[in-house]
């Protein structure tokens, strides 16, 4: 089989005449999404993945375009050197900007509880 018999330049949807005869009998309620295909330039894993999640909400939970990180890497580093590292390999592959999101110190939450919700034992004593 030849390169060209299965890479094609432009864009080409799905179609179903283009499948072999009795393909799309088989195959109930077939429909393509060629707007976020991934063989396009335009094409996007990530919104292929919201769109996933969205259908494991519909119709009952509405699911946002975008996450909090919009399809952005998410990295997290617990050093300065992790954060080195980061910052070289980025620049050395041309990855553009890094956003520094939050520092090296995770901190409790301002609601979180400072009082245990157990009662002491009644006829304990400490030593």
């Amino acid at each position: 089989m030849r390169a060209w018999e299965f890479l094609t330049e432009a864009d080409s949807p799905a179609d179903g005449k283009k499948f072999a005869p009795g393909q799309m009998n088989a195959i109930k309620g077939a429909v393509s999404m060629p707007d976020i295909s991934m063989n396009k330039s335009t094409g996007s894993p990530y919104l292929q993945w919201r769109f996933g999640i969205a259908m494991a909400g519909a119709p009952d939970y509405p699911t946002p375009p975008v996450g909090p990180m919009a399809g952005d890497p998410l990295l997290s580093c617990y050093t300065d050197e992790e954060l080195e590292i980061i910052n070289k390999a980025a620049k050395s592959v041309g990855a553009g900007r890094i956003r520094k999101l939050s520092d090296n110190r995770s901190t409790e939450l301002s609601n979180t509880n400072t009082t245990s919700p157990v009662n002491s034992f009644k006829g304990y004593k400490k030593k």
